[in-house]
């Protein structure tokens, strides 16, 4: 296969070298030439491949709890996407985002990429999955392309025995377990949860925690409109009242626009996220509140380590001691360092079994 793409490469591929996506589409080429298969079956086939994978690097416990059937783990999918990017340095994770087709007709998976032409690999991980981890066989096609109207592919999920019924159902019954009324003043909120946003239909800010407003002193509730501080970088939707709604169980990912945090301009990048340091971004949930017509975004700030999170004016002490990303900036410390010396191992054994290699072969003209 190698030949016939005509890859020069010496040595294996290794897991954490980013490589140049002509050799995919190279490698694919061949393979649907020397196997006398086309592209999409190749690739699908991959897409099973790369689920086993998965499961021999050590995600098969993380692909196990994102949820108990399809369609909680396709829910779950961008997120835990969103965190690989963050940790892998270079990465461009695709997008994914769920959307209800008719009642009992299914779900559609809406896949953003900036790689064209990859998405039957996306058809081949989600059988797979669906199969090994819920043990269900589902049906799944392409239903809209991309193109000048739709900058993303579609599929339609069903499944070939179907519980929406009972998906359905399990929303009818849900009852509020709530038996007084809340006493907590938005004050005690604020300082509870500094890493909050609470807006209005017009997206306006009438409410944010502590630390985001020493951060932003343009969030001055009732003056601000989310819009002039915020884009919206996860999901791919356009931001506004109803589209949050529409995806309430999405993990959503906001960053501030250049130039609004109070921070020195660096022009450099994070090595490990890829973001303008200038910038700061808040990763969490979506909350409707019925009493006050709005909707909460209960949030934190999404940095890898101390330096990340000193860069943006922020401190330990801000993040509050229930919320898990204290550990995960103090791990962060430790995961940069494993991760280079990690890479840097991976290279020079790579090399080694190379220069082996090429011993052995010089070995045998020797020895003729």
């Amino acid at each position: 296969l190698r030949k016939e793409a005509q890859l020069d490469e010496e040595g294996q591929f290794l897991v954490r070298i980013i490589y140049d996506d002509s050799k995919t589409y190279d490698l694919v080429a061949a393979a649907s030439k020397v196997l006398n298969l086309n592209a999409g079956e190749i690739l699908q086939m991959f897409g099973k491949m790369f689920f086993v994978f998965c499961q021999e690097s050590g995600y098969d416990t993380i692909l196990r709890v994102l949820g108990s059937n399809v369609r909680e783990f396709l829910q779950n999918l961008d997120a835990l996407h969103d965190h690989l990017a963050t940790i892998y340095p270079g990465m461009r994770a695709p997008s994914f985002r769920c959307t209800d087709a008719e009642k009992g007709k299914g779900l559609i998976l809406h896949y953003y990429s900036e790689r064209e032409g990859l998405q039957d690999i996306v058809i081949g991980i989600i059988k797979t999955v669906a199969q090994q981890i819920h043990g269900t066989e589902i049906d799944m096609k392409v239903i809209q392309q991309r193109n000048e109207e739709c900058d993303h592919i579609q599929f339609l999920i069903e499944e070939k025995e179907s519980k929406e019924e009972d998906y359905y159902e399990d929303l009818d019954r849900f009852e509020e377990n709530g038996t007084q009324e809340s006493r907590i003043s938005p004050y005690t909120f604020c300082k509870a949860f500094p890493f909050h946003i609470i807006f209005d239909r017009d997206l306006v800010v009438t409410q944010c925690g502590n630390a985001i407003y020493r951060v932003l002193p343009q969030l001055q509730p009732g003056n601000c409109s989310l819009l002039s501080v915020f884009s919206l970088v996860r999901p791919h939707i356009d931001i506004s009242f109803h589209g949050i709604l529409s995806h309430i169980n999405t993990v959503f990912v906001l960053r501030t626009k250049e130039g609004l945090l109070d921070v020195e301009k660096l022009e450099c990048e994070d090595e490990l996220t890829g973001t303008e340091i200038s910038c700061l971004r808040l990763k969490g949930q979506m909350i409707y509140l019925p009493e006050a017509d709005s909707i909460l975004f209960l949030c934190s700030p999404s940095v890898m380590n101390l330096d990340d999170l000193t860069r943006r004016g922020l401190y330990l002490s801000d993040i509050p001691l229930h919320d898990a990303t204290r550990d995960l900036v103090l791990l962060g410390e430790q995961f940069r360092e494993e991760y280079k010396l990690t890479q840097e191992l991976e290279i020079l054994t790579d090399r080694l079994q190379h220069t082996l290699r090429a011993l052995e072969d010089e070995k045998k003209k020797t020895d003729t």
